[in-house]
């Protein structure tokens, strides 16, 4: 059988890993991915070069790998390393680096601001194999991965075939002639989320938001991962909820077993109607082979699912994000840790997005909660002030519901004095006297006793 003019410029493109890696010159600025599509095997071979580099800018987000380049280089004299979101395997770097690596930026506004501000030498690009058509898959993240393409002198693709073929709204592929060349990567395995197990804690807070009744019939759902989103996601599944849809950031284990039970539908759906959107996806080995050329799915970029004014379309819409701290004001704090030395933990990503989304629904009918635990070894997260060095992600002005295992408050169109009093009541038990003293020493409560009514803005209250 003959080559095809694509098989033989496919050929022609292929080089070796080391080959991709010797592209970078001293002064490059090169894009490495994000999520579970990060070139991991180019980390590897630029980390060799750390004595024959310098001054290599390196961009990254949603931070899956231990980044080579950052052990072989500590002080950051070669690579100049930068993330749009730090997650666990990077907060090492992040506290001895500083919080100067890291983007500020509502996620849904990235592509912009990338196809205004930046250029890239290099992206080296993680796909699935081509097809055969010619076309190379973004995988399981489009994210910003098309804005980054656009603003690149150079794209490599890095081939894993382990990596599914997702199907996408738009901007989720590029041809093989804006393909510079192709490295067939055969050491790497797309990275699958460990699961995560749920605390009481977890399970307390996805009662209380239940109870609450914030999800209805035909709720379309955001909720990112880990033990209390998968905990609210457990317990849609028991309650008996029909016709629900998912228009996400991250699609996650849990959600694909809503679909299969046949609760998440997307039949209710103003936009892309029957299916599950999602800007990427981070799971197991299983969800990566349910979302394969799976047409249930629609993979967009995130300046389309993050878009506030996209996500305001959605029926019922319903937003989960977790903090880290909340003062009484309503001021939330989800990304970094405070003090003197502050140092970043994960990023803004979209928790900000969707709760505008929310707060500008159409129909009237958006959710946004904020949850967050009670305590943390043994100190209260629900704190008078933030402290200085703790950068506020989602403004007071914005916040509606907060959620701790102690109950559910309402925030919205409450006065600094009832938001106090309702996040007192929400507290934990062993902190509530000292928060109440807090507030009144910090003119937020008057002197007097209050009358021991219920505070406004509890909805659900425990204990």
């Amino acid at each position: 059988m003959h080559a095809t003019s694509i098989e033989k410029e496919y050929r022609s493109k292929r080089i070796s890993a080391d080959e991709a890696a010797a592209l970078v010159h001293s002064g490059a600025s090169i894009h490495l991915g994000g999520a579970a599509n990060v070139a991991a095997i180019i980390d590897a071979r630029l980390a060799r070069r750390v004595h024959e580099l310098r001054d290599v800018t390196v961009r990254t987000y949603i931070d899956t790998h231990a980044y080579r380049i950052c052990e072989a280089d500590p002080e950051g004299e070669s690579f100049h390393w930068f993330s749009g979101f730090v997650l666990g395997f990077s907060r090492a770097f992040s506290r001895r680096r500083g919080i100067g690596i890291y983007i500020p930026s509502s996620w849904h506004n990235v592509p912009a601001f990338i196809r205004d501000t930046l250029a890239f030498d290099i992206f080296y690009l993680v796909t699935p194999p081509m097809t055969e058509s010619g076309f190379f898959n973004f995988g399981l993240t489009a994210g910003e991965t098309m804005a980054i393409a656009d603003v690149s002198r150079t794209i490599v693709v890095v081939v894993r075939k382990d990596m599914p073929t997702v199907p996408g709204g738009f901007e989720e592929c590029l041809p093989l002639s804006r393909i510079d060349y192709v490295v067939e990567d055969d050491e790497t395995h797309t990275f699958c989320l460990p699961p995560v197990e749920a605390t009481k804690a977890d399970r307390l807070i996805a009662e209380n938001i239940l109870n609450a009744g914030l999800i209805q019939e035909g709720t379309t759902l955001q909720i990112g991962i880990g033990g209390l989103p998968n905990s609210v996601l457990e317990l849609i599944s028991a309650s008996g909820f029909r016709n629900l849809g998912l228009h996400t950031e991250m699609l996650t284990e849990k959600m694909m077993d809503l679909i299969e039970a046949g609760i998440v539908t997307n039949s209710e759906k103003r936009r892309d109607r029957f299916k599950t959107v999602f800007t990427f996806c981070l799971g197991s080995r299983r969800l990566y082979d349910f979302v394969d050329r799976n047409p249930l799915f629609a993979t967009y970029p995130v300046n389309y699912t993050n878009h506030p004014m996209v996500i305001a379309e959605q029926p019922r819409m319903f937003s989960l994000n977790s903090a880290a701290q909340i003062d009484l004001t309503g001021q939330v704090a989800s990304e970094q840790i405070g003090g003197s030395r502050p140092f970043q933990v994960s990023g803004t990503g979209g928790q900000l997005d969707f709760v505008m989304g929310t707060m500008f629904a159409r129909d009237g009918k958006g959710v946004s909660v904020i949850a967050l635990y009670s305590e943390y070894n043994g100190a209260s997260k629900i704190v008078p002030l933030l402290e200085t060095g703790t950068n506020v992600t989602v403004p007071r002005s914005m916040v509606e519901h907060v959620a701790t295992e102690w109950g559910v408050a309402r925030l919205r169109g409450l006065t600094v004095q009832e938001r106090a009093l309702a996040l007192i009541a929400i507290a934990h038990p062993q902190h509530r006297d000292g928060l109440m003293r807090q507030a009144r020493d910090a003119g937020f409560l008057p002197y007097r006793t209050l009358d021991g009514k219920k505070p406004r803005g509890i909805i659900v209250q425990r204990g």
